[in-house]
């Protein structure tokens, strides 16, 4: 009951936490097992409360065997997480022999047609990377498997999760899930090398994964392929005609395959692109704007002005609520914030732990607010009193939009000075943007001649 009542909770809590929270293939999902759901593991928390959120099913998570060193933890993560504990060999050798029984554990849950959870990489890492998988879960399908001469119809299930910015309040998560594998498809090669079935699988597994995520080598290239985005997204979006929202993921990756490409066929020209668009970022950086103001069109320029007019009647009209809404809404959004902070330093627990500080701080909060409101405002008038608690999220909504209007403005404002202050810069920060959109749709055009082949 407490699992499902904090599944409930976190559910809701994702839906607040994440701007965009996009889910593909969703279909694909299964309802009842026996079904293990494999993902990447970029944030330790978050991700299973995403995976887990997918499903209609109750499951199990394969866990590191660490987060069982305390009898309050055994019991909490035996019975509330409902967590099936796993001893590495970097956190504990002496306990290696204690994975005989959590193989047959799975196995028989797997037995019992139930749902199990896993991180095959084995760790945690917050960088947009897979590392190479674990065999672990396919030799828990094939034993499991083997165990009922491949009748049982284990399948296997790869979520790639994608963060925009995992830490980060209203930031982006993209979740795509890939079709099925059967296990019973190995049973050939299980039967000729058991070893060499394990690791058929866990390729595939690999290979599911990797077509589901962004993946860059190194930070260096990670940074390049996010300016790209920032600079070039849009102009995608505009010339093949498509829903920014609804593909975001595939214009991203086909950045990310775009980058591998020109890595192996051109090196030199890859790094000198790399440099042009560090460099343009960096001056961007220092005068403290954004691409998306120098991108205009010739029209647009014209309304600059009148855009900026309509800005500030916005944010003057808006004002009294943005206000009310920062009063009320102040304190629990930032004090999640402040917890985080104290109790980690790990950006990979920043995020969870941040939305889980959240939704004790709002409810805690805006229950105090609904009840002074109630006992000496309304004076028990329950219409008022109910409108009020409507009110509170919505005006700390609208406080986040009046906030980044606001920043907005003050960008929009900057650029209009420089403008007229240092026009020479601004024309050679156009140049430059100019010179690189050129080098990026030559890229294009010969990615996209090789690819459709």
């Amino acid at each position: 009951m407490i699992h499902n009542f904090l599944k409930f909770l976190f559910t809701s809590a994702l839906g607040i936490f994440f701007k965009e929270y996009k889910v593909v293939n969703k279909t694909a999902i299964p309802e009842e097992g026996p079904l293990i759901v494999v993902s990447n593991h970029p944030s330790t928390f978050m991700d299973p409360i995403i995976v887990a959120n997918l499903l209609k099913q109750d499951a199990h998570f394969i866990a590191k065997g660490t987060l069982f060193n305390s009898v309050f933890k055994d019991w909490t993560m035996r019975n509330i997480v409902k967590a099936i504990p796993v001893y590495r060999r970097q956190d504990n050798a002496g306990k290696g022999q204690n994975n005989e029984a959590m193989f047959d554990q799975c196995f028989e849950f797997l037995e019992e047609k139930g749902t199990l959870i896993i991180f095959p990489e084995g760790t945690s890492i917050s960088e947009r990377k897979l590392q190479d998988i674990k065999t672990g879960t396919a030799r828990i399908a094939l034993g499991a498997e083997a165990r009922n001469n491949f009748q049982l119809g284990v399948r296997i299930l790869s979520v790639g999760i994608n963060y925009s910015d995992a830490p980060s309040f209203r930031s982006d998560v993209w979740v795509n899930v890939e079709e099925l594998i059967h296990v019973k498809d190995y049973q050939v090669a299980y039967e000729k090398d058991d070893r060499q079935a394990v690791n058929l699988l866990t390729d595939k597994i690999q290979h599911h994964l990797e077509n589901n995520l962004i993946i860059a080598d190194d930070e260096q290239e990670d940074q390049f392929i996010k300016n790209v985005e920032a600079i070039y997204k849009n102009e995608l979006v505009a010339e093949l005609n498509l829903d920014p929202k609804l593909h975001a993921f595939t214009l991203t990756k086909g950045i990310q395959e775009a980058v591998n490409h020109f890595e192996d066929l051109d090196e030199n020209w890859l790094e000198t692109l790399q440099k042009k668009v560090a460099d343009y970022t960096r001056r961007l950086s220092n005068n403290n704007l954004e691409d998306r103001f120098l991108a205009r069109s010739k029209d647009e320029e014209k309304n600059i002005f009148s855009d900026s007019l309509l800005r500030l009647f916005f944010l003057v009209l808006g004002l009294p609520l943005y206000l009310y809404g920062l009063f009320t809404n102040y304190i629990p959004y930032h004090l999640p914030q402040i917890i985080a902070e104290t109790l980690t330093k790990d950006e990979e627990y920043m995020g969870p732990m941040k939305m889980t500080a959240g939704m004790f701080t709002f409810s805690i909060f805006y229950s105090l607010l609904v009840f002074l409101f109630g006992r000496f405002i309304a004076h028990g008038d329950w219409w008022w009193t109910v409108g009020f608690a409507i009110s509170l999220p919505i005006a700390g909504f609208f406080a986040l939009l009046y906030a980044q209007r606001y920043n907005n403005l003050i960008t929009h404002g900057r650029l209009i000075a420089l403008f007229y202050k240092q026009p020479a810069l601004i024309g050679e920060l156009l140049m430059e943007r100019k010179a690189i959109i050129q080098e990026l749709d030559w890229a294009k055009e010969q990615f996209l001649a090789i690819h459709s082949l």
